[in-house]
């Protein structure tokens, strides 16, 4: 087996990774679920025999192991989602190409395997995170399950708790100080190029930060077990020596923390209080973190239902538990859907409707009243997912047609995802309704007079994921027009299947030609993120060296003897490779790749580069030139 100097990931991670993210081939149920997410849905357009083929050993030896998979177009695009807050606004999210996700997953199980979490030294400490990568969870709402469960419990003997939230938490997590917490307490740690090299797979991901990625579990452990260890274990420490707290329980889900206090008689809690907060933000702020004052605070353990609700991710809730399943069952939801139209519809005719209005209404028509344990949201997340059948009441189809028409999308806003889905589910089969007629409309109104902004595109990815990407003109007509780069992902990963496209782009040649020498990946990556960054000196740094390489690597291919790099960097040995392709004006071309390389200031001290006014399309030039000149050469060697 090809040892993995690049990643450091084995090929059982690679097949658990496989098993975890490609079971919609094999498993409805899965493929119910991602189909519901754009960054999953291209997992549901995959074959068992795809799977089989990427899951094998032959694929991880080729690709994983040397880091070919990093050498694809098809592997490298990246671009910005449509992920809301719970409070409307937008998160800083990034839509991953599949094998780059896959890639991302691949690296956290590594990490969970070899990480010793020291949090579970202390029984007092519980963490969650979204997902589970060692049980194997792909979606979050088991672990929150869990999450919520230890705190009703903990509620029972703990009069009080600290309720905290951290500040833009993802921007703030330092990669290189994550690889270093991580490499720290791994029983087997990764080397310094290993390090490197995960470090910049997540830089790349993340457009230059820590990458949120919708459904990344691997983002989800890094971010909770790995980067909040020490402060865990250290906010413990301090509440431990705190003379008037009894007992203390701290849960966690990813940045959302819970600090459980039982205060010895007549003590002065709020001075306890004030003494947590003060060193829990401490020890934040010397991993570079925030806490947010303005949403921490002491609560009663009566308030814990309220404030669980307020950390409920915006995410579809589905296959609730028996219990919720046989409560919606043995309701008949109609009347409650008519109710909940008519109080929106009404708050809006008063120029009432906004983010906490809409949430209380929905606590009026759907709030369990003998299941505390969940919320009227959560409910009619599952109407409208799982038992849409009370969705299909003509005076409900009206109503909605009718709020849409009299407040345009704008009400849609406040929850893109749920509220398109509902007027989408009011149809029965593939028939368009009234709602769903006037909701287009307004879309297309809406683009004609140039007003298309990020939450209409949300409701566009909602009902396009929904028809399974059917709606030609509202892809070809509005998306491609306002949101070209994730048109090209639908286009390239969800339309049809992305491993198509994966053989389609692979440079296969190129790849038979460097024969596993993850070097050259190592080079070629590294000059693809600089590019990105328009980091244009550092990218030709690379790309020259990558050009010297790849020539000697033909050389070898050619002669048939071992590669041997050196005096590839010479202008008669790199021309002695092209000679039947070089002209002048070829020859020319790598004599100026040469000088422009020792003008390069990371390169030769000369630095003339700095001097000049057109270096970054000069560079840029010749890397067009220098790839194509790659690619001619290869294409002349017999097959």
């Amino acid at each position: 087996m090809v040892e993995n100097f690049l990643l450091g990931v084995s090929y059982n991670s690679w097949k658990e990774t496989c098993d975890m993210f490609l079971s919609p081939a094999n498993n409805y149920s899965v493929r119910r679920s991602f189909s519901m997410y754009l960054q999953d849905y291209p997992f549901t357009q995959i074959t068992p025999q795809d799977k089989e083929v990427i899951e094998s050993e032959e694929f991880y030896e080729q690709y994983i192991s040397t880091g070919a998979i990093l050498f694809n177009d098809s592997v490298l695009f990246c671009t910005q989602n449509f992920i809301t807050k719970n409070s409307g606004s937008f998160r800083d999210s990034q839509l991953l190409s599949p094998f780059m996700f896959l890639l991302q997953q691949v690296i956290g199980i590594e990490i969970q395997k070899r990480y010793q979490e020291n949090r579970k030294n202390n029984l007092n400490l519980i963490a969650y995170y979204s997902g589970n990568l060692e049980s194997h969870k792909i979606l979050y709402k088991n672990e929150y399950k869990e999450f919520t469960k230890w705190n009703n419990y903990y509620a029972e003997d703990h009069p009080f708790f600290i309720k905290t939230d951290l500040s833009d938490y993802f921007a703030n997590i330092n990669l290189n100080r994550l690889m270093e917490l991580v490499n720290k307490k791994c029983n087997k740690g990764f080397t310094p190029l290993q390090q490197k090299t995960i470090v910049d797979v997540f830089r790349y991901c993340g457009n230059g930060k820590f990458p949120l990625v919708q459904n990344s579990v691997s983002s989800s452990f890094l971010a909770t077990i790995v980067y909040l260890d020490d402060i865990d274990i250290e906010l413990g420490k301090f509440i431990d020596g705190l003379p008037d707290i009894e007992d203390y329980k701290l849960v966690r889900y990813v940045d959302d923390l819970y600090i459980w206090l039982k205060p010895k008689n007549n003590c002065n809690l709020n001075y306890a209080y004030n003494e947590i907060r003060s060193d829990y933000s401490s020890l934040l702020h010397k991993q570079g973190l925030t806490l947010n004052t303005s949403k921490t605070g002491l609560h009663r353990c009566e308030e814990i239902s309220d404030q669980l609700k307020k950390t409920i991710y915006d995410d579809v809730i589905n296959s609730q538990e028996n219990a919720i399943d046989e409560y919606v069952e043995d309701t008949n939801w109609t009347n409650n859907i008519k109710s909940f139209i008519n109080n929106l519809l009404f708050a809006q005719l008063n120029d009432e409707l906004n983010k906490e209005s809409f949430e209380k209404i929905i606590m009026e028509c759907f709030k369990p009243d003998r299941m505390i344990e969940f919320t009227g949201e959560e409910v009619l997340k599952y109407i409208i997912y799982d038992n849409n059948v009370y969705l299909q009441d003509l005076e409900i189809v009206d109503n909605l047609a009718s709020l849409i028409k009299r407040s345009g999308v704008s009400f849609i806003y406040l929850s893109p995802q749920l509220l398109t889905a509902m007027i989408l589910n009011t149809a029965n089969s593939q028939n368009k309704n009234e709602a769903i007629k006037t909701l287009l409309n307004q879309l297309f109104s809406r683009n004609r007079n140039r007003l298309i902004n990020s939450y209409d595109i949300m409701i566009i990815i909602q009902y396009l994921l929904h028809t399974h990407f059917r709606h030609h003109d509202l892809k070809e007509k509005i998306l491609k027009e306002n949101a070209n780069d994730l048109y090209d992902y639908i286009t390239k990963y969800c339309y049809g299947n992305f491993f198509k496209d994966f053989k389609k782009q692979n440079k296969d040649k190129q790849i038979k030609i460097i024969n596993g020498d993850w070097k050259a990946y190592y080079l070629f990556f590294n000059y693809r993120i600089e590019k990105d960054r328009q980091s244009l000196m550092e990218a030709y740094a690379y790309f020259k060296t990558y050009f010297d390489r790849m020539t000697a690597l033909i050389a070898a291919y050619v002669s048939g003897e071992p590669l041997n790099v050196k005096g590839y960097y010479e202008e008669d040995k790199l021309c002695n490779v092209y000679k039947n392709l070089l002209a002048k004006d070829e020859r020319k071309l790598i004599k100026k790749a040469n000088k422009l390389r020792n003008k390069n200031p990371l390169v030769h001290s000369s630095s003339e580069l700095l001097g000049q006014t057109n270096w970054a399309r000069n560079i840029m030039d010749m890397i067009f030139k220098l790839n194509n000149l790659i690619e001619n050469g290869i294409a002349q060697i017999e097959k």
